[in-house]
């Protein structure tokens, strides 16, 4: 009825090459995010109250730092870096892309008075 155990009841797992270079992608995203969120919010004009917004794109960066440091996460590191730093440079662009309608559908609907 019962059937019989086998005598190795599981299979030993192979353990996760370590990352020696799981610092890289983070250390280098980190400043590139910080330089192109200033060179983005610069040129803006916005009130300084609009930066609050680039807390997406550095909790991205910030993700790249944490996780296991083992081989196969080096591409999600990656991956985590180069996102941060692309939603940090697109910021403002994106912020005027979804104003700016808004705006002149505001100003359609309710005209100059």
């Amino acid at each position: 009825m019962n059937p019989t155990p086998s005598p190795l009841p599981y299979l030993p797992q192979p353990v996760p090459a370590p990352d020696e270079l799981w610092w890289l992608a983070p250390a280098i995203c980190t400043p590139l995010a910080l330089l192109l969120a200033y060179a983005d919010f610069a040129g803006s004009g916005f009130p300084l109250v609009w930066a609050l917004g680039y807390a997406l794109p550095l909790a991205f960066v910030a993700g790249a730092w944490g996780g296991a440091k083992v081989r196969y996460k080096r591409v999600q590191r990656i991956v985590f870096g180069i996102t941060g730093c692309a939603f940090a440079f697109v910021y403002t662009k994106t912020l005027m892309a979804v104003l700016m309608p808004m705006a002149i559908v505001l100003w359609l609907v309710h005209g100059d008075g």
